[in-house]
């Protein structure tokens, strides 16, 4: 086999350092007081990339994700009509946003998250108004500490907002947890994380949520939960969609009043 002569590698025999590390709670996964309903702390911003249609970034607890939507653009190449257009989305965590590295092609989780982020946004999204055209979104998770996918896909709403795509409703993300005997909402990496995993947590739900027409468009399911445990979860979720729905709102008028300021005045 070929030998990298500029990199040590370490005798064949050796063992990783980390086998002999006493594992110590990270004080980022932890809830620092807050209460099993309580959420963690959000920040939300439009705008954020510059040459994208619409764009946003959003913040909750050490979570951080940013979202750049483009189009609606004409399909090249396509000769058939159609009176619904086509959603493309990429999902990407950053090599640095998990403990361990991760890699920069995309591997099967990232995969799988961009499939159900599309299926969310086709039951969000007014297609029939963009025939013939596609609608791209890029989502990257810059730092993961829990709830990547619910912090997505409130980070999608918002950059489809500030696109002008037209849509059913405001889209909303949250996530529940079952941590032994409690449901916490809004879990933490180490919450939301199995025991095999280096978690605490039994089993998690995420959902998308419409508030205004009360319809969940997207729900992932992680773990062994009960039928009881099941409803209580996805009753804290829906819960804790309309507390957030509030702070997206203001997030969208403090942006459009940003853009009549710059518009010239006649």
């Amino acid at each position: 086999m070929p030998v990298d002569s500029k990199r040590f590698t370490g005798p064949e025999d050796s063992t990783d350092y980390r086998v002999f590390m006493q594992k110590k709670p990270n004080p980022l996964h932890q809830r620092k007081g807050r209460g099993n309903d309580e959420q963690r702390k959000v920040y939300l911003k439009t705008g954020v990339i510059s040459h994208a249609k619409g764009s946003a970034y959003v913040e909750q607890g050490h979570t951080k994700v940013m979202v750049g939507v483009y189009g609606p653009r004409e399909i090249q190449k396509r000769s058939d009509f159609t009176m619904k257009g086509l959603i493309t989305c990429e999902f990407k965590f950053a090599p640095f946003s998990c403990p361990n590295r991760r890699s920069h092609q995309a591997d099967a989780e990232e995969l799988e998250l961009g499939l159900l982020l599309k299926e969310c946004l086709e039951s969000t999204i007014r297609m029939n108004l963009y025939p013939k055209s596609c609608i791209d979104v890029f989502v990257t998770v810059l730092e993961d500490g829990g709830g990547a996918l619910a912090s997505a896909i409130t980070a999608t709403g918002l950059a489809l907002a500030d696109a002008q795509i037209a849509m059913y409703d405001n889209l909303v993300g949250a996530s529940a947890s079952v941590h032994k005997d409690k449901l916490l909402v809004d879990p933490s990496l180490e919450e939301e994380s199995s025991p095999t995993h280096g978690g605490t947590g039994e089993g998690n739900i995420t959902i998308g949520y419409l508030n205004t027409v009360e319809q969940v468009v997207c729900m992932v399911s992680q773990g062994v939960l009960s039928p009881e445990n099941y409803n209580q979860a996805l009753d804290l979720a829906i819960k804790q969609c309309g507390i957030l729905l509030p702070a997206i709102q203001q997030c969208q008028v403090e942006a459009f009043k940003l853009k009549l300021k710059e518009q010239p005045q006649p």
